[in-house]
C-alpha cells in the first residue's frame, strides 16, 4: 500500500519539476532575439535530420 503512495507522491514531484523547467524555458526564450531563435530552430532540425538519417543506416 505504501509503495503505491509513493508511486504516487513521486509522479506528482516529477510534474512540479517539468512546469519548473517549462516555466525557465519560456523565461530565457523571451529573452533570445528572433535571430537567436531562428539559429535554435535550425540546429534543432539538423538535428532531427541527423536522427532521422542515422535511423535508416
Amino acid at each position: 500500500m505504501s509503495d503505491e503512495k509513493n508511486k504516487e507522491n513521486k509522479s506528482k514531484a516529477d510534474d512540479v519539476h517539468v512546469s519548473d523547467g517549462l516555466g525557465e524555458l519560456l523565461e530565457v526564450s523571451e529573452q533570445l532575439t528572433e535571430e537567436e531563435l531562428q539559429k535554435a530552430a535550425e540546429e534543432a532540425k539538423q538535428a532531427v535530420e541527423e536522427a532521422k538519417n542515422q535511423k535508416h543506416h
